[in-house]
């Protein structure tokens, strides 16, 4: 059942309709932790965390780390490109995964969708798998994973994300393009695989699912997609450009059941246009455009 949850600010809480999340009330807090200090003239687009280190991409793969620890939010070190820097390297989302490619490296392999309109060395909507190296100033890249859309599932772009908990990798994207009227959105499902070959082919004799969210959900639906993230099961999508025309939501879909779980209005508790998000405590760091927030439910 769809739980459309609405914005009422008082102060920085706001109220929605629905199951709660972790509390007896209805209600979520959104605090602006800071603004973000990556490289000018590069939009931010994916993020994740890992601990209290947040892992922040900028268009064409510029990566800025901070340290957060629930209270203060500093940048560590100074931006660097990953080895996948690129021109059309959106680096749309980022997935921080759970395996380690040394035992002392002090993050995870990182997972960034290219989701760019132009190609990639003749392949479009690669995933990056990336190194950071233990200095956390530059990055290797260990493999490439491309899916080969034989039969145009996608339009203008897939976006990628980890299902860590099951070992899945999902893609995400829009079927034709956010503005034309017959555009639908779908999602994809393959086994993630292992980081040994440099590059991995998936093909549809390789998917474990594909459907359209408008199979079930029959609502109007945000087509600005931002990033991605699973948590238990669910499927987190930032959508919009923080504008009137484009607000702010926060989609939640339950990728067991293919439904649709939680609609959550942010146009009201963030400003600027949603970026990517990952779960942290019992809420949500979300990274916009030039700013991080964090929302407790």
């Amino acid at each position: 059942m769809l739980a459309l949850i609405s914005s009422a600010s008082a102060q920085n809480v706001f109220y929605y309709k629905g199951a709660p999340f972790d509390q007896d009330d209805h209600t979520y807090h959104s605090n602006l932790l800071g603004r973000l200090e990556g490289i000018e003239k590069q939009s931010y687009q994916g993020m994740d965390v890992w601990g209290q280190t947040v892992v922040s991409a900028q268009n064409t793969g510029v990566i800025t780390l901070y340290h957060y620890d629930g209270k203060e939010l500093r940048r560590c070190g100074e931006p660097f490109v990953l080895a996948s820097n690129d021109k059309e390297n959106h680096a749309n989302v980022l997935s921080m995964s759970r395996t380690f490619y040394q035992p002392n490296d002090p993050l995870p392999l990182i997972y960034v969708s290219q989701c760019a309109r132009g190609k990639y060395r003749d392949m479009k909507d690669v995933l990056f798998v990336e190194r950071i190296k233990p200095d956390q100033k530059s990055s290797e890249l260990l493999q490439t994973i491309y899916y080969k859309d034989d039969n145009h599932h996608f339009g203008y772009a897939l976006q990628w994300v980890l299902d860590n908990e099951n070992g899945f990798l999902y893609g995400y994207g829009n079927t034709i393009d956010n503005r034309n009227p017959q555009n639908r959105h779908r999602i994809v499902k393959f086994r993630l695989p292992e980081v040994k070959d440099t590059l991995v082919v998936l093909t549809d004799a390789d998917l474990l699912e594909n459907y359209l969210i408008e199979d079930t959900y029959h609502q109007p639906f945000n087509p600005v997609g931002q990033g991605l993230f699973i948590h238990n099961n669910l499927l987190f999508m930032p959508v919009g450009l923080g504008t009137e025309k484009d607000p702010s939501f926060l989609y939640i879909w339950d990728l067991a059941r293919h439904r649709m779980y939680y609609v959550i209005d942010l146009s009201v508790s963030t400003q600027g246009e949603l970026e990517d998000c990952a779960a942290y405590g019992s809420g949500l760091l979300i990274q916009t455009q030039g700013a991080l927030y964090r929302l407790d439910f």
